[in-house]
């Protein structure tokens, strides 16, 4: 039998073709015109933006992590499972072609009479297409296609963050280990001071009280090494795992917190975020989706209107399709649901619910974006005074030592104006490295909250 395309099916084909369209996202703020905090001239971010630090173990230490973190590549197989969901989605749009065949043979025999056996062979093929008369099957198509969309950004957001992790952790291993430094350095001059000390009091210039006040001091100075030294164990074995190592398996590479480049960053415009942070491109998307569910649920309310098609050949003969009984069927379905209690018209309701719930969600976002790159510029600013001005403070302090270690050596000052002296000199080193630690927390924070050079062009795992 031949089929003949008649107008009523190139109306119906041409319907099923219209697709539902996606509309854009309306930005639900206005940003800011600049940024409260007056920035210089500095490096735009890219996406390999760790590098600015200048520190190569920094660099292998994130290559690795991108490797082998199994968080990532869980993330990862969740944009494999949405790519497959998607494919589904757009098979629904196309026809369905199925085959079946038969073949069987049957005896029989009546009391008295000769058996009598027989054959039955057919084989057929059919073919069934829901005519996307609403565009509900492309809605579905078009809400996958942004889930496909916002589990790759979401991907890339989790990139950033854990570069961000490794960087930060990488730095306050390096604070603490810088500490546990300044900490033995400080033992060692307590040391010092105790020999003197003690050959004060050999010579009759200094009293027992003076002897037991600095060795109480060593000791404090002394029980204060391990728990250092414990707090770096456990940033180091957090470093392992963040990169997929094993913890606790051996000895962090050596490493000066003072010689890590600071690097200035350009922030540019506030508006720019908007565009350059993959979690809220992926808010983005989800409202997408979430629009394309609405269409899908109201299409739903509508008939649907389904063709289907068969061939079939059938012969009485076992295994065999000679001289076959050839019959072809076209049916062309319309069914609509009368009455199921509003479940549909609810389904409606729940959706439009839910991007409503999206559209504040995805405004929060954009408010704590704007919030998170305040606070690290006001971070990076506060720091860098902070740490001109302790490195001014350190200097003086140790002089203040030097000379009062020549003036209690002498008899001109006691041993409570030295161990004054050596407390500014201890309190000074530690707060330097603090103050240098939270400048790059806050450059790495800085970076992570301008999107960290994400371009949406490059998105999602790389194969």
């Amino acid at each position: 039998m031949i089929f003949r395309t008649s107008p009523l099916w190139s109306v119906l084909l041409l319907a099923g073709c219209a697709g539902f369209q996606p509309q854009p996202v309306e930005q639900p703020l206005t940003p800011p015109a600049q940024w409260h905090q007056e920035k210089n001239a500095g490096e735009t971010v890219n996406a390999d933006w760790w590098q600015a630090f200048g520190d190569e173990q920094l660099n292998r230490l994130v290559n690795r992590a991108y490797a082998n973190n199994p968080g990532l590549a869980a993330t990862a197989q969740a944009v494999i499972q949405a790519d497959l969901q998607l494919r589904n989605a757009g098979a629904a749009l196309l026809p369905t072609v199925g085959a079946s065949g038969s073949a069987g043979k049957q005896a029989s025999q009546a009391s008295g009479q000769d058996r009598v056996t027989g054959g039955s062979t057919s084989l057929g093929v059919s073919v069934d297409y829901e005519v996307d008369l609403w565009g509900r099957l492309s809605a579905a198509q078009s809400a996958a296609l942004a889930d496909f969309e916002a589990t790759r950004y979401d991907y890339d957001a989790a990139r950033i963050t854990l570069a961000a992790s490794v960087a930060s952790t990488w730095f306050e291993w390096q604070e603490l280990q810088q500490r546990v430094e300044v900490a033995r350095k400080n033992l060692e001059l307590g040391e010092r001071t105790l020999k003197l000390v003690e050959a004060r009091y050999r010579n009759g210039v200094a009293d027992r009280s003076e002897l037991s006040r600095q060795q109480t001091a060593v000791l404090n100075l002394k029980n204060a090494v391990p728990p250092l030294e414990y707090q770096a164990r456990q940033r180091l074995a957090a470093l392992r795992l963040l990169t997929g190592d094993y913890p606790f398996t051996e000895a962090g590479p050596r490493a000066a917190l003072l010689d890590v480049s600071v690097p200035a960053i350009d922030p540019q415009t506030p508006a720019s975020i908007v565009t350059r942070r993959p979690d809220l491109a992926a808010g983005e998307a989800r409202l997408a989706a979430a629009s394309a569910n609405i269409e899908q649920a109201r299409a739903a309310l509508l008939p649907s209107l389904s063709l289907s098609g068969a061939v079939r050949a059938s012969t009485d003969s076992f295994f065999s399709l000679s001289d076959p009984l050839r019959t072809a069927s076209a049916v062309l379905g319309l069914s609509q649901t009368l009455f199921d209690g509003g479940q549909r018209r609810n389904t409606v309701e729940i959706s439009e619910s839910r991007r409503v719930a999206l559209l504040e969600t995805y405004r929060a976002s954009l408010l704590t974006a704007f919030q998170e790159v305040g606070d690290a510029l006001d971070r990076e600013a506060l720091y860098k005074g902070q740490e001109t001005r302790l490195q001014s403070i350190l200097e003086q302090a140790e002089e203040t030592l030097r000379l009062t270690e020549i003036r209690y050596r002498e008899g001109a000052d006691d041993l409570l104006t030295l161990l004054e002296s050596q407390r500014s000199v201890f309190d000074a080193r530690q707060q330097l490295s603090q103050v240098r630690l939270n400048r790059l927390i806050a450059a790495v924070d800085l970076y992570k909250a301008l999107g960290g050079g994400w371009e949406p062009e490059a998105s999602g795992p790389k194969a």
